[in-house]
């Protein structure tokens, strides 16, 4: 992961060295870290907002693996 190396993922992303598993985490991680906080925020319902999450990162898992999992192709971009 490079959240503080962005100069590292700019040379790899210039030469294709980035999978598609790195490229993955980098939605899959944010939407854990939202899932979390939408459980304790007193805003919105917990409950459905955890369904939410879920249902996307399930989503998200099948249109990983349809696409060829780490051996697919421009799974995010």
């Amino acid at each position: 992961m490079y959240f503080f190396n962005l100069k590292a993922l700019l040379l790899d992303l210039k030469h294709n060295n980035v999978t598609e598993w790195e490229s993955a985490l980098y939605v899959v991680i944010p939407v854990v870290i939202m899932a979390g906080y939408s459980l304790y925020s007193p805003h919105l319902d917990g409950l459905e907002s955890l369904a939410d999450n879920v249902i996307f990162l399930i989503n998200f898992i099948i249109l990983f693996l349809v696409n060829g999992g780490n051996n697919g192709k421009n799974f995010l971009m």
